[in-house]
């Protein structure tokens, strides 16, 4: 059984049964046609009802914002109409569900540029199938100023005979979208957006990221242009409503939400760091929700790294090892990446089998206490604290490197050329793992035997 399908059918992932209001969104336009009022074929009906149907589109429609794009293209005099979504060859599979989903377009491979893409350029499937599925769940981002236009484009189109000041028209349309636009605000846009937890998910597939920094640090990231600043601050609200789902009598702190901009890119980033807020606020929609792209196992793996950490197994030997095990392989799955893929699905096999492991083992941190997790962390250490001396080994291929051993972690940061308040030795501490490729941590000489 390819990894894929083991991972994801494991036993230990449970999704929360928590309830999110479901909002719907803004609309389109008042005067503008709800699907139903389509004549034209619904190709999906009678592969789902209608909750998952609505939920799935409102998933799509967040994977589009990310995503997608609306084309115009002249060919010999021809104006043709395209949407598509390209995305790196792993996520084909993805692409895939798409179709079968909407039972339109096609499903298209570059195998010398690692790409596949979900391709709807028949103009019936355009007219009757897209749009409307856009008009009824309307993109949050500046993208949906592009549906607008192409929506439009649509509309002249579907006459009979096209005049010269049709055609015109359409080409007018067709040089102010995308990256051609210089105008990002439009009437008919309301001025409230509501972010639906599909939505949410679809969008955080495709301009999202689950990290571990330094090896220690978790996050979660999404990220879109300042020209999308209203989707901003709707996806800031969502974020925050999920604080209603904590109990009120909680010491867990308000979420906190991160916002800065790359004036190179006019890249907004929102980022979430805190443990606490990541696995009270953000863990319980993301087990409620479906994910289907590659991106799931990125989660999963990001996933068993904060439940390690809230846990505390992370303060273990053991647990900080698997942990960092996760953070090396974490963002960087890909096949056509630097890791062998037989490599790759030996270390995520491995991963999972030292997760179970762990398991059996009693948490180190009784998180029904309900206090954040500094305060499990500060208590963890103080009843575990030493009254021996603090000695550090640190090995350099193998060697003593010179002062070893030290008897403070400030001391061993010093002699690394690190600044002494760096995390690098508890991290690295007794882990058995190498730091920079040369360097190991130990409480004990590695000629003693503490296996």
């Amino acid at each position: 059984m390819g990894f894929f399908k083991f991972f994801t059918n494991s036993s230990y992932y449970k999704s929360a049964n928590l309830e999110f209001d479901n909002k719907s969104s803004n609309s389109f336009n008042e005067n503008k046609p709800n699907i139903s009022d389509f004549h034209g074929r619904r190709p999906w009906k009678s592969k789902v009802n209608d909750k998952e149907l609505n939920s799935f589109l409102k998933w799509f429609v967040g994977f589009t914002d990310a995503e997608g794009n609306f084309l115009i293209s002249l060919d010999r005099g021809y104006i043709r109409f395209r949407f598509k979504i390209c995305m790196h060859i792993d996520n084909l599979e993805a692409l895939n569900i798409i179709k079968s989903k909407l039972n339109i377009g096609k499903v298209t491979i570059e195998k010398d540029r690692n790409k596949c893409s979900f391709v709807v350029q028949d103009f019936i499937g355009i007219k009757d199938v897209i749009c409307p599925i856009f008009i009824q769940f309307p993109l949050l981002t500046s993208k949906n100023l592009d549906f607008q236009d192409f929506y439009q484009a649509v509309l002249i189109k579907n006459k009979k005979n096209l005049s010269k000041v049709d055609k015109e028209k359409i080409i007018s349309l067709k040089i102010g979208m995308n990256s051609q636009r210089e105008i990002f605000k439009s009437i008919s846009l309301n001025s409230q957006i509501n972010v639906s937890p599909e939505w949410f998910i679809g969008f955080l597939e495709g301009d999202g990221t689950f990290g571990i920094k330094t090896g220690s640090s978790m996050y979660i990231q999404v990220a879109q242009k300042n020209t999308s600043i209203d989707c901003i601050n709707a996806i800031i609200a969502f974020l925050k409503s999920l604080e209603s789902n904590l109990l009120k009598d909680s010491k867990i702190l308000p979420l906190n939400i991160v916002s800065t901009i790359n004036k190179k890119t006019n890249v907004i980033s929102l980022v979430i760091s805190n443990v606490d807020a990541l696995y009270y606020y953000i863990l319980p929609l993301l087990d409620n929700f479906n994910m289907y792209t590659y991106k799931e196992i990125d989660f999963k793996l990001w996933r068993i790294a904060l439940l390690l950490k809230i846990h505390g197994y992370y303060y273990l030997p053991e647990g900080k090892k698997l942990f960092l095990d996760v953070s090396n392989v974490l963002n960087k799955r890909y096949s056509t990446g630097s890791i062998e893929k037989e490599n790759l699905d030996k270390k995520l096999e491995d991963i999972f089998y030292k997760y179970q492991v762990i398991l059996l083992t009693d948490p180190p941190f009784n998180i029904n206490d309900n206090i954040p997790h500094v305060n499990n962390a500060r208590k963890f250490r103080l009843e575990n604290k030493s009254d021996l001396p603090k000695t550090i080994y640190i090995y350099g291929n193998g060697k003593l490197i010179k002062g070893s051993p030290f008897n403070s972690y400030s001391k061993v940061h010093k002699a690394l050329g690190l600044k002494s308040t760096s995390n690098t030795c508890n991290r690295y501490l007794d882990t058995k793992r190498l730091y920079k490729s040369k360097y190991i941590f130990t409480s004990y000489p590695l000629s003693s035997s503490k296996d």
